[in-house]
This record gives structure tokens, C-alpha cells and sequence, in this order.
């Protein structure tokens, strides 16, 4: 029976066109032959013993306006959900991070459409990750058994990808490290997929929607200033949210990048109102840009002085010069004209180091601040900043140790926290802190940021599900805590809370 029968897409390896027509005629031969009638074999067993529930179905419902990827897509079911859900717990008890289950999740839509295959459909392949048997992947009854399945792919991940050097890269690339498919591009059309997926069910593990202030607040960080449904449904981990004064009105608003996936071909931008609460859009456009994807960096800020943020976008790698680039694109076009071609800054990065725009040294001209959050040399958090009026070609500070650790993955923003008109660093801890909640430490930008100015517990406990932001939300002159929830809200709609500062 071919894969397109049974209704969920297989990736088959290595076997050559005569051998598969000879297996299909056999099949044949087989199918047609009489004899006694005999019970089909159970061709999918659950993923779990509880089988498919109602939040699975629930959950299903809710991501399927925002699935686009080839292979499940719109067809997501329960049964997926439940099935994902499985991959999900076995990454978790394991230690992994949530990339880990993005891979993992990325894989078997690939290889299954996350369905757990009992009868081979590709040469001897089961289960989720249609592992084989005869290639040491282990028995029939261990690979149809999603927590030993998704553990043997996790196992055969971190060989290949030593150190934990598969939190950088292609997730796609990685897949296809892994299971050797004769369709190596395969994989990456539903990481998209993959991600809204694991964001659902990564936030429902951890019990963590977005936190509310406790009763009695006191102190910074510790009472909700606003908690609101914004006007966007769920959203894949992979958007890019900022924050930015688009329209002038002295409140920030919220800003989604879509690099992907989008129906124009192009990275596009979307804009919440924050007058209304983030509940109206006022912009949404495709930009100039073509796709963009996790090589990507963006930041607004205004470039060219008339008071409309610009669009900086810094690739870190697989650039032309095979060096980082940053580009500028006008905020006052709608982000269709370029102000800045793209420009090579640094040697090729990758997935350690932010970019962020500021004005380091008060010329009125924006820089470029880079932090390395790991494997520098130091052991230390990095941070070097590249001067603006030199249009990045030379530094104004070379790169510098913190006293923050380096090798955490803690998300970082450059602000200036204490209002002393010097950029500052914000690192935010969002889990294994000491009160075992959310932690903002800031390190000063005029001494270098090699001071440490304050760190504060807020409210929250982990906040790992969450995209974590830094503004004055109230124009108290305090920064403020944003919290974001992409997906798994109550309302479907992308959620978000801010904790005064």
C-alpha cells in the first residue's frame, strides 16, 4: 500500500526506482491473490494511553487556521496533537530545551504527518520517526513506542551535533543529519508548523499561561499595568516581535516580523496599536525584503532622523561577502525602500549574538550593539559596539566582557534603563533563578557595562513559553516588563501582560 492510501505522506530512503516497482508489483501479486479473509493489522497505535482527548481536539481546532505546512497543515487532528504532545514530554524529561522539540515535532511531520505507523509502508520504517529496525534503530515494538522513539532520534540528534551545537542551524538541515532521507527538503517547510505546535503544548507542560500579578503587589516588576488579547490569533515562535513608537502618539506599539511562510513571498511586518491596547493594527505590509529566516536579525529605530522608525535588519550568516550584513530599510515607505544596502559588519555569526540599534556615544547617530550570550573566550557575556556615523566600519567599543555568565541562552535588550542617556544591557533570566521567577539584571552602559546597575525578581515564575520585552509603558520613566504569549492562550489570541517597573 503506497503512503498516498493511507493518507499520511512517508519519506522514503534509499531504495532505487527497479527495487521499489518490483516490492509494489509483489504487493500486488499479494493483494490480488485469493485465499481466507483475514483481519487487517491495526496499521496506527496511539501515543498515549489516555489516547486523544478533548484538549488535544481542542488545541487542534485552535492551530489549524495558522498551520501552513505541506505535509499536515490544516489537517492537523487530535490524534496529532496527542502525538506531538508525546515528543514534547519525552524532550522535556529528558532536560532538552525547546529547540530540541521543535526538531523533533519538525521531523515526524515529515517522516509520519505525527502519525505512529504499527505496519512498515517504507521498507521496514515505524513509527513517528519511521525508523528502521535493520538500521539499529531498535526493535518493532521499541520504535512504535513514541517515548523510546522520539529518545532515539534525541540520542542519534546530540551525537552528530556534539557541545550542543544543534541549538544553532537549519532545523531542516538537522532533521535531515539525522534521518538520512532521500528528500533532504523535506523537513524544513514545517518547522513553521512545528513551532506553533510546540509552543502550545511547551507552555501547557509547564502550566504557565501568562502570569497575573500576585494580590498584594509591591516593589518593581510586581503589579500588572495592563493585561490584554491583542488583535493577531496564535503566532509561530519564529515572529519577531519589538517594540516601537510607530505612529508618534507616545505610546509604544507592537511589532511582528514574519520572515517566512507569508503569502506575499516576502518578510513581512505587522503593527499593534498600543493606544488600543495592541487590540487594532495600523500597519501591515510586506517589505522589501524577500524571505528571511533564523539567520535574521531585526531592530527598529530611526535611522535617518524623521522620526519614523526604520527597519534594521542584521543577516549573520549566508550572506554574498560570507560576512554578518546589516541593511536598512524606511520606515516612511512602509519599509519598501532601502536606506542602507547591505553592508558587511563583522565576520559570519550565528545564533549567539543579538543585535540591537542604540546610540551609544550620544552623536545623535545609531550604532550597531552586538552581545555574544556564548562561547566566547572570556567565559563572560560580550558586548562591542560598531560606530553609526562610520556606517559600522569601525568600533566604538571592542568587545568586552560583562559580569554576566556566558552559555545561558538568556534573551538580552540594549535600553537605557536609568535614564542617564547611556544605552544599558538587560539580560532576563526566565527560569533556575534562586526565587525560581523571572529575573531582569541591567549592567551599566556608562561604566562600560562592566557594573552590574540592578536585579530584580518579578512577579512571574518561568517564563520560558514567552517572548520577554523591555518599555516605558506608562511614561513614568521606569522600564517596564512586557510578557508575551504566542499561542495556547484562552481566547486563541496572542496574549500579553506588563509588570511596572
Amino acid at each position: 500500500m503506497t503512503a498516498q492510501q493511507t493518507g499520511s505522506p512517508v519519506i522514503r530512503r534509499g531504495a532505487g526506482a527497479g527495487r521499489w516497482l518490483s516490492a509494489l508489483l509483489v504487493a500486488a501479486a499479494v493483494v490480488s491473490a485469493p485465499g481466507p479473509a483475514q483481519a487487517a493489522p491495526a496499521r496506527q497505535a496511539p501515543c498515549r494511553a489516555a489516547g486523544v482527548v478533548a484538549d488535544d481536539r481542542a488545541l487542534a481546532e485552535q492551530l489549524r487556521p495558522s498551520m501552513t505546512g505541506k505535509r499536515l497543515g490544516r489537517a492537523v487532528s487530535g490524534s496529532s496533537i496527542a502525538c506531538a504532545r508525546a515528543i514534547v514530554s519525552a524532550v522535556q524529561a529528558r532536560g532538552l530545551n525547546r529547540r530540541a522539540a521543535v526538531i523533533a515535532v519538525t521531523t515526524a511531520i515529515a517522516e509520519s504527518t505525527l502519525n505512529n505507523h504499527t505496519v512498515a509502508l517504507d521498507h521496514d520504517s515505524l513509527g513517528l520517526f519511521q525508523q528502521r529496525p535493520s538500521q539499529g534503530w531498535g526493535r518493532p515494538d521499541q520504535l512504535v513506542d513514541p517515548t523510546y522513539a522520539t529518545n532515539a532520534f534525541l540520542s542519534s540528534m546530540v551525537r552528530k551535533y556534539p557541545d550542543g551545537s544543534w541549538q544553532t542551524g537549519d532545523v531542516g538541515a538537522i532533521s535531515q543529519a539525522v534521518q538520512r532521507s532521500a528528500f533532504p527538503r523535506a523537513y524544513s517547510p514545517e518547522a513553521l508548523d512545528a513551532e506553533l505546535i510546540v509552543a502550545a503544548l511547551w507552555g501547557t507542560a509547564e502550566s504557565a499561561p501568562v502570569p497575573s500579578a500576585s494580590a498584594k503587589p509591591t516593589g518593581p516588576l510586581q503589579k500588572a499595568l495592563i493585561t490584554a488579547a491583542t488583535v493577531l490569533g496564535p503566532i509561530a515562535t519564529r515572529n519577531e516581535l519589538a517594540l516601537t513608537d510607530w505612529n508618534g502618539d507616545g505610546k509604544p506599539d507592537l511589532a511582528l516580523v514574519n520572515g517566512s511562510g507569508t503569502v506575499t513571498g516576502k518578510t513581512e511586518v505587522r503593527i499593534m496599536d498600543g493606544a488600543t491596547n495592541f487590540a487594532a493594527l495600523i500597519l501591515t505590509t510586506a517589505t522589501a525584503l524577500g524571505p528571511t529566516d533564523e539567520r535574521f536579525d531585526y531592530a527598529f529605530a530611526d535611522w535617518n532622523g524623521d522620526k519614523r522608525p526604520d527597519l534594521f535588519v542584521t543577516q549573520r550568516s549566508g550572506a554574498a561577502s560570507g560576512r554578518t550584513e546589516v541593511q536598512i530599510l524606511d520606515g516612511a515607505s512602509g519599509f519598501q525602500q532601502i536606506l542602507l544596502e547591505p553592508t558587511a559588519v563583522l565576520a559570519a555569526t550565528d545564533e549567539r549574538f543579538r543585535f540591537a540599534a542604540a546610540d551609544w556615544n550620544g552623536d545623535d547617530r545609531l550604532d550597531l550593539v552586538v552581545t555574544q550570550t556564548s562561547g566566547t573566550g572570556t567565559g563572560k557575556m560580550e558586548v562591542q559596539v560598531l560606530d553609526g556615523a562610520a556606517t559600522f566600519q569601525k568600533h566604538l567599543m571592542p568587545a568586552t566582557a560583562t559580569p554576566e555568565t556566558a552559555g545561558t541562552g538568556h534573551p538580552v535588550v540594549v535600553t537605557d534603563y536609568d535614564n542617564d542617556r547611556h544605552p544599558d544591557l538587560v539580560v532576563l533570566q526566565k527560569s533556575a533563578t534562586a526565587a525560581g521567577r523571572t529575573q531582569v539584571r541591567v549592567f551599566d552602559g556608562e561604566k562600560q557595562l562592566r557594573r552590574q546597575l540592578s536585579k530584580t525578581d518579578s512577579v512571574a515564575g518561568v517564563t520560558t513559553h514567552l517572548d520577554l520585552l523591555i518599555t516605558d509603558w506608562n511614561g513614568d520613566k521606569r522600564p517596564d516588563l512586557m510578557m508575551v504569549q504566542k499561542a495556547a492562550t484562552a481566547d486563541t489570541r496572542t496574549e500579553m501582560v506588563i509588570f511596572g517597573g
